[in-house]
């Protein structure tokens, strides 16, 4: 108990700490607030008008007081009136650099409940009617966006509509002056904006080198392509994909993409390659692929590099690879290979094939690639001869072609079969014969949960199934278990396994 109140107390003293450091902060970046007058005037249009503000990250919208996402923007406006009604307006302005942008698809002045055409109508119409004090001499400091009812995005300017968030964002541009990064290309909507990102983006020049020695040249490529577009790393761990900068996991790739665009969102790019890593490629997924610099949809990996060497004068080099294996994971529902197009059944299926897209080292003997050296040199210490094994017989083979050949020829696609039965019927799957044995053998489940696929006998366990393969079908070869116990017949293809079966069997008897 008393551990318990220590840890309390010290978590609370740690959380009054933070208090204390954010205060001046928040003061600092409130007076910051009241000294623009650009901003003094968005803050005027956000207290007398309908207009809410909104925030986006990677062209998803997100409300600027909690940052959570919503779509449409309906959703987002109801959310508003109930969740921040009372909110500091100045609160809004938080890492904003750029104009503020306010959704006036219902537009009202709040002192009188007019209808406002746009924001330079509201903004005299409050300063003449209602007398209040508005600095006409600088711009409002705001970038207005309205939706129709049918859920198309409309230009104020030219009267165009859109039907993506993302196209309307682009096409906005378009209206006003763009101010653009002299290293990187990158463009912004003001002055101050641009020095924001002078301060805190690192624009690799061209005279950039590669902090990974000649032998991962392709790593220069990868940071580039991290560090300047929405490419999301990760990794895999069974059927579960892990953030790489943390010990979250998910089965759902859209969990994932929002778990690194919240809680990662500007991550240090060398923390992606850690030792686990090593000489492989990264795996990204690319289902929504943007330039940071510039905010354009961009569909594959190799339009990317393009855009980001021309447009953009970034340093990429073209002799190398990419060091990145693109996936397109979308909702998790189909895996379609982000190259080829080509579908596959499973994730496993579709990474093996992605991984053929960049074979950089060949096997001499069986042609099988590999994309790194020392994933050839792990291939190369296993006997090719005969290394292949069929699932359903003792059959062995040299290719995997051979293998497959096998596989399609000499067993049916209904590998379970019914024993009790004259006519020994075959089944698809698993659960179908345990649904068969069920309705004409009053099989219990978990009774006989595991089968030979050889010579079909069941087994209450699987160790038990192993072994009667190992000792009736001879699985392995006599020369892989070259470590026989010295106090029963049996024998192990490791020492580990040896002194395992030792110590839970023998123990006792030394």
């Amino acid at each position: 108990m008393k551990q318990f109140f220590s840890l309390f107390l010290g978590s609370r003293k740690e959380i009054d700490g933070l208090k204390k450091e954010n205060k001046p902060k928040k003061r600092l970046f409130e007076r910051s607030v009241n000294q623009n007058p650009q901003r003094q005037n968005a803050v005027l249009l956000l207290k007398y008008s309908t207009a809410f503000p909104f925030k986006t990250r990677f062209n998803r919208i997100i409300c600027s007081y909690c940052h959570d996402e919503f779509e449409p923007m309906a959703a987002l406006r109801e959310h508003i009136k109930a969740e921040h009604s009372n909110a500091d307006f100045n609160s809004a302005f938080y890492k904003v650099v750029d104009d503020l942008k306010i959704d006036i698809s219902q537009f009202k002045c709040n002192l009188c409940s007019q209808d406002m055409p746009s924001v330079e109508a509201f903004m005299i119409h409050i300063s003449r009617d209602h007398s209040v004090s508005v600095n006409f001499d600088v711009p409002f400091g705001v970038l207005p966006y309205r939706q129709g009812p049918t859920g198309l995005w409309m230009c104020l300017d030219c009267d165009k509509t859109f039907a993506e968030f993302s196209q309307i964002n682009g096409h906005l541009r378009s209206h006003v002056k763009i101010f653009t990064c002299d290293k990187c290309g990158a463009t912004f909507l003001s002055e101050h904006g641009l020095r924001q990102h002078e301060r805190r983006f690192k624009c690799y020049k061209s005279t950039y080198k590669p902090r990974f020695g000649k032998t991962l040249k392709h790593r220069s490529n990868t940071e580039i392509i991290l560090q300047c577009s929405t490419a999301c790393p990760f990794r895999t761990w069974g059927l579960n994909f892990n953030c790489v900068l943390c010990r979250v996991q998910s089965n759902d790739p859209n969990g994932l993409r929002t778990h690194m665009a919240t809680r990662h969102a500007n991550f240090d790019i060398q923390l992606v390659f850690s030792r686990k890593l090593r000489k492989e490629f990264l795996k990204v997924d690319i289902s929504d692929l943007q330039c940071k610099l510039c905010f354009i949809r961009i569909d594959t990996l190799d339009d990317l590099m393009t855009h980001l060497k021309n447009d953009h004068k970034q340093p990429i080099n073209f002799d190398v690879q990419p060091g990145v294996l693109p996936f397109k994971l979308n909702d998790g529902s189909s895996w379609k290979c982000a190259i080829c197009k080509m579908q596959f059944p499973d994730f496993i299926s579709l990474k093996k094939h992605t991984a053929e897209h960049y074979q950089n080292f060949v096997c001499d003997t069986c042609g099988e690639g590999f994309i790194t050296e020392s994933a050839l040199i792990a291939h190369t210490r296993i006997p090719h001869g005969n290394k292949y094994s069929c699932s359903r017989c003792v059959a062995t083979f040299s290719t995997l072609e051979e293998r497959n050949v096998h596989i399609k020829t000499q067993h049916t696609t209904l590998p379970y079969m019914c024993m009790h039965c004259k006519d020994k019927p075959r089944f698809g799957t698993w659960e179908l014969r345990k649904r068969h044995l069920m309705e004409f053998h009053n099989y219990t489940p978990g009774a006989e949960m595991y089968e030979c696929t050889t010579c079909h006998m069941m087994f209450k366990t699987r160790s038990q199934k192993y072994h009667h393969n190992v000792k009736a079908h001879r699985t392995k070869k006599d020369s892989e278990y070259g470590f026989p116990c010295g106090s029963c017949p049996r024998a192990f293809a490791s020492k580990i396994s040896l002194d395992k079966h030792i110590a839970k069997k023998h123990i006792h008897m030394l």
